[in-house]
């Protein structure tokens, strides 16, 4: 949950990303324009200069206009500046490119641009309207008496609101939490019921057969759960929302649970071939076989597997890679986990079809770690 939920790529950052994606520096610069100086004070300020002017109603009309457009035009540019520069470039990246990761800073509890207020997530416009005062002074000079006197707080813009914020607070404490306990009870309990067990290494064994089966229920039952859910969303909106963070969420929990299972499967099946089973015997015999084939240089009684292995050796490697690049294109979404899984797959086809022929370099290989195992240490 930790990792599906606060990663830049994680179920909170899409939702505020999707509800946010309208909230661009261009709105916030208009928010801190009106606090800094409103359409109203601007006009008012605008006529007290022109009316003593001896010109008729009219000009003083468009003058003021022509005024308080221009002074307001010179704030906004003040705005623009202090966020294009300086202390001002976290809140104009916080508010395009780099709105994912400040949302996970502030579920964090980092200090960032966003904040919780009850149940929603803000932005203070109080230091941008700081910091674009000051430049905004130095830049109208006499008319600087147009922006109204400095206040103590200012507008907080809300990106998003609604209960699930309120959720949000309670369940990152929870989350935390369950984040290491969960699995140190995990580990506990399984260490426990191997260890009372009347025979360790087939309850260990079949531990492992059932976390296999298990992720495979939980990935289906991730997939259904989330056809069902967001079929339940009929707002267009709301469902924009619900997609992204089922797809996020989803993707990396079956991303996850595909892991546990590739660990699990190697784990059992260290288990099993150093088990008493019959088939187990056999295949540690083959091992000590082909290791004793790699260091006499061929093999000393090839079996069918070995003159398969030598005949198709090419076409077995290629068939691997084939079937690799076919599960990878029918994975919903690949991320650096799945290109390690699968290259690791790969790499031990590879070199079981290797050892199963006797290749030249694996029988250097095997010499060298021979003489290794002679040689005193110091």
């Amino acid at each position: 949950m930790r990792a599906t939920a606060f990663t830049p790529n994680g179920y909170v950052a899409k939702a505020l990303t999707v509800q946010g994606e309208t909230l661009l520096q261009s709105k916030v610069t208009d928010y801190v324009k009106d606090d800094l100086l409103p359409p109203e004070r601007a006009n008012q300020l605008a006529r007290r200069v022109v009316d003593p002017l001896p010109i008729d109603a009219q000009e003083k009309n468009i003058l003021a206009a022509g005024i308080a457009a221009a002074v307001r035009s010179q704030v906004g540019t003040a705005v623009n500046a202090f966020l294009d520069s300086g202390p001002g470039q976290q809140f104009a990246t916080a508010l395009s490119t780099r709105l994912s990761e400040e949302v996970v800073k502030l579920v964090k509890g980092d200090k960032g641009v966003f904040k919780f207020q009850g149940d929603s997530i803000v932005l203070d416009t109080q230091p941008i309207v700081e910091g674009a005062r000051q430049r905004a002074e130095d830049t109208l000079g006499d008319f600087a008496q147009f922006l109204p006197p400095r206040q103590e707080s200012y507008r907080q813009i809300t990106l998003v609101q609604g209960d699930y914020v309120s959720t949000i607070q309670t369940a990152i404490s929870f989350i935390w939490l369950m984040s290491w306990l969960l699995p140190l009870l995990f580990v506990v309990f399984l260490a426990a019921g191997i260890w009372a067990a009347r025979e360790r290494r087939p309850a260990a064994f079949r531990v492992m057969i059932a976390a296999i089966i298990g992720v495979a229920i939980a990935a289906i039952t991730i997939r259904i759960a989330r056809s069902v859910i967001a079929n339940l969303v009929q707002e267009g909106p709301g469902q924009d929302v619900v997609d992204s963070i089922l797809t996020a969420a989803t993707s990396e929990l079956v991303d996850q649970t595909l892991v546990i299972a590739a660990i699990a499967a190697v784990i059992g099946f260290v288990l099993w071939m150093f088990g008493p089973d019959k088939p187990a015997r056999r295949t540690r015999q083959w091992f000590r076989d082909r290791w004793a084939d790699l260091l006499a240089g061929s093999p000393r009684d090839a079996s069918r597997v070995t003159e398969f292995a030598r005949t198709y050796r090419a076409h077995l490697e290629i068939a691997g890679a084939v079937l690799m690049i076919i599960a990878l294109l029918l994975v919903p979404s690949i991320s650096v986990g799945t290109w390690i899984l699968a290259l690791l797959a790969l790499a031990i086809w590879v070199l079981l079809i290797e050892l199963a022929a006797c290749a030249g370099w694996l029988q250097a290989v095997a010499r060298w770690i021979h003489g290794l195992r002679k040689t005193r240490s110091a």
